[in-house]
């Protein structure tokens, strides 16, 4: 009996001294204002163990340690702000604890990474470099990874709602989707530290966002520190291509340098298929194209530190791209009746060139009135983009029965320069009951368009001389916009933001089409609004509001005709009116779990439609203001991390939409559901974490998007990751869409003719990625965010 009492009593004590006591408190100034991101230090007596922690945006710390005697530090960019000793037997609230004086971060890494996503009042937060699916790839490879992100067909959407707009490091670049598309390929993932997903934009951002922004947010060096970065990319998919990359960042005393290139070249070969079904024929024309080709990224920035309040800086960035499309297009014509082919349309191949080239150049100065967070920036923004664009196309209409046989031909050539100019002054100015920004924007866009071109349409003989008839496009867009925003902390629970945009545009088109310019002059108004109540640390409830717009894009309001064979041509539309698009949302966070339900309203939408006419068998496509939308949705996303060796991020969207459409000629009304359910899996296969593993999947329902409906599709992809040399080296090996099920399937009915579209764009890839970085690893803890960097003001092609 008593040796049972002597084990009981040896297991009691052994389970008091191994077990994990919390250790609580809050960190604030005199002011009663939280000292957030400050590192919190327990070290042991011996001083041989310690554990850190950073306090969160309201100042709170956590610490678990086994019983014994601590010194516990809160240190801040190397600076010591508080000491205690303190003796631990059981869970212990050090409750409030004031600091006389602490520096506000704005971002601070201390020991680990930041968590893979962060949720703050107005935006998501996606940290990239944490990402081992996101190595060795490019920007628009890390958006198809990011949560409520979804990219098809090069067209990057939010999950949920319409399309949105790009910026990278606070500069919106607005180009055509395919332009964009091939921009953001030539950023490496590697140079890419985070992505903001921003449904609900403030004030201070242009209103031109659609359904809301994402922005890219590119590395930088840390203080007091230097660092390289050299990297090659092999891709397979039906061909190969090759990159090449690096980056140099430098950062001492008063000098930022950073600055990147990349170089890629290769062939993608994608699938088009479009069936229209005529009332006695079917149509199905099969458009598949080879495209290679050479992509040239780089990019160059610097700051100076004039004196501790005064930093002026400066940023140059160019792209140059020139890709060569090849296809032979193949129209077969069955009839309805008998199913058998009728007629064919066959070209001998086309040829595509393009050439295009973007530049872009920043100053800024930032004067920071006093240490509270005043500050003064000024941005000073150009921006060019040239392209030149030459398509031939030729080939022979055959009839079956009696044979006949005719001939076309035809070419489009397109020289377009688009350049802006910009300036934007922000002014943060928090006082005692506020934090206020306010500022004022100046923009002015020009597009010019030379157009020269020729469709023989059909003949007896073949087609020997191409007369080009030559035409214009002129664009002329200036923009004026003041703005405030206010941030109120009402008390320990509740949070608040608010603010006023105001944008007053005029627009002026000419075109050789028409008789006279086309101008265009309105004012609007862009609130925004958020309301956060945390309840506790663990559970948070927040709504917002955010009023925006959609400008159409220069090559949507081009009204020159682009053929591609004498039956399908497009054209885009002077008259197209802005867009205004409303979104809600009311979100509540408990712990890694986020649920969200939201609204949104897109009021005379800019949708593509399809015109086909039964008597002729003619298409144009072009674009129209025709879709009004609601859409009433609940999302919710899991971050589960409850191993150390796997970090699992899991989503779900479910939303039911009411299109409706203007135009006579389409189904007026369309309702349906639309759902998409996602999971990304990172793995540590060993205890240094040098072995890592991702796996991802991806599904979306059958639903509807204005006049069309989507059937469903998928993608399934692996990565495996091996870090040698101290993690310097990265070895990657990715395969994407490995079972091929991201097809793009889509139909509508317009003009009484059934219309459907299947698509691949080569999405099935196997990619191996080298990377090595190299530098002075000395550093700060604190990492600076220049901040207030106003986006790229809008172009498109």
């Amino acid at each position: 009996m008593k040796l049972k009492y002597i084990i009981a009593l040896l297991i009691l004590s052994n389970t008091t001294l191994f077990a994990q006591f919390k250790i609580t408190g809050k960190a604030t100034t005199k002011e009663n204002n939280p000292v957030a991101f400050a590192e919190v230090l327990l070290i042991s007596q011996d001083a041989k163990t310690s554990k850190s922690e950073l306090t969160n945006d309201k100042g709170n710390f956590v610490l678990e340690a086994k019983q014994g005697e601590y010194t516990l530090e809160i240190r801040q960019v190397s600076e010591l702000l508080f000491t205690k000793n303190i003796t631990l037997t059981a869970a212990l609230d050090l409750g409030v604890i004031t600091i006389d004086s602490a520096i506000q971060l704005e971002s601070v890494v201390v020991g680990g990474k930041k968590k893979l996503i962060e949720r703050k009042i107005d935006r998501l937060v996606f940290n990239v470099e944490n990402s081992i699916n996101a190595t060795g790839g490019d920007a628009l490879e890390a958006l198809r990874i990011t949560p409520g992100v979804k990219v098809q067909n090069d067209n990057i959407t939010i999950i949920g709602k319409s399309n949105l707009s790009v910026m990278i490091d606070d500069k919106i670049i607005q180009l055509s989707e395919e332009d964009l598309a091939n921009y953001l390929k030539s950023i490496p993932s590697d140079n890419i530290k985070s992505i903001e997903v921003i449904t609900t934009p403030p004030a201070k951002y242009e209103a031109d966002g659609k359904s809301g922004l994402v922005n890219i947010k590119l590395k930088k060096a840390k203080k007091d520190s230097w660092n390289a970065l050299v990297g090659s990319t092999y891709l397979q998919r039906f061909y190969s291509q090759g990159a090449v990359m690096g980056n140099f960042n430098y950062n001492k005393n008063k000098l930022g340098i950073t600055s990147s290139f990349n170089y890629l070249t290769g062939k993608r070969y994608n699938i088009q298929d479009d069936y229209t079904y005529f009332p006695s024929e079917t149509w199905h024309t099969n458009s598949s194209y080879k495209g290679k080709n050479t992509r040239i990224y780089g990019k160059l920035g610097v700051d100076y530190q004039i004196t501790s309040k005064w930093t002026l800086g400066g940023q140059i960035l160019f792209n140059s791209s020139k890709p060569l499309y090849t296809d032979s297009p193949f129209t077969s014509i069955y009839d309805n009746a008998t199913g058998k082919t009728t007629s064919y349309l066959k070209s001998n191949g086309g040829v595509a060139a393009l050439k295009s080239a973007i530049s872009s150049l920043n100053f800024y100065n930032e004067f920071k009135i006093d240490s509270l967070g005043k500050k003064i920036t000024l941005n000073l923004d150009y921006f060019n983009y040239d392209t030149k664009q030459s398509r031939t196309y030729n080939g022979i209409s055959v009839v079956e029965n009696p044979y006949s046989q005719q001939y076309f031909a035809g070419m489009n050539n397109n020289k377009q320069g688009i350049t802006n100019l910009s300036g934007k002054l922000d002014i943060d100015y928090p006082i005692k009951w506020v934090t206020l920004s306010f500022g004022g924007k100046v923009s002015n866009s020009n597009s010019n368009n030379n157009i020269s071109a020729f469709n023989s349409g059909l003949v007896d003989t073949p087609v020997l001389e191409l007369p080009l008839a030559q035409s214009e496009f002129e664009y002329t867009e200036n923009i004026q916009a003041v703005y405030f925003s206010g941030n109120k902390k009402i008390n320990d629970h509740w949070d608040s933001q608010f603010g006023l945009r105001m944008e007053t545009t005029q627009t002026k088109i000419f075109a050789g089409s028409l008789n006279q310019p086309i101008n265009k002059d309105y004012i609007k108004f862009f609130p925004t609004a958020y309301l956060t109540y945390n309840a506790n640390d663990n559970s948070t409830f927040s709504f917002s509001y955010s009023k925006r717009i959609e400008r159409p894009q220069f090559s949507d309001l081009n009204p020159n005709v682009h053929f591609w064979n004498p039956f399908q041509s497009f054209t885009g539309n002077p008259f197209l009116q802005p867009a205004f698009i409303d979104n809600t949302e009311l979100t509540y966070t408990y712990k890694k779990l986020e649920s969200k339900l939201y609204f949104s309203y897109e009021d005379n939408l800019i949708s593509g439609v399809s015109i086909a006419d039964p008597d002729s068998n003619n298409i144009l496509r072009t674009s129209k203001n025709h879709i009004d939308t609601q859409r009433y949705g609940i999302s919710e996303n899991y971050v589960f991390d409850r191993f150390k060796w796997w970090t699992s991020n899991n989503a779900v969207d479910f939303n039911y939409a009411i299109s409706k459409s203007s135009l006579t000629f389409t189904q007026r009304e369309q309702k349906g559901f639309n759902s998409r359910l996602s999971t990304n899996n990172d793995f540590n296969l060993n205890t240094n974490k040098t072995v890592l593993f991702n796996v991802s999947y991806w599904y979306s329902f059958p639903g509807i998007d204005g006049i069309f409906h989507n059937r469903e599709m998928s993608s399934f992809s692996l990565a495996f990751q091996y870090l040698l040399w101290n993690k310097d080296l990265k070895i990657s090996l990715r395969g994407t869409d490995i079972f091929k099920t991201e097809k793009i399937n889509s139909s509508s009915t317009v003009n009484g003719v059934y219309q459907e579209g299947e698509y691949y764009y080569d999405n099935q890839s196997f990619q191996l990625s080298v990377s090595y970085k190299f530098g002075n690893k000395k550093s700060d803890t604190k990492q600076r965010v220049t901040g207030n960097e106003e986006e790229r003001s809008r172009t498109g092609n």
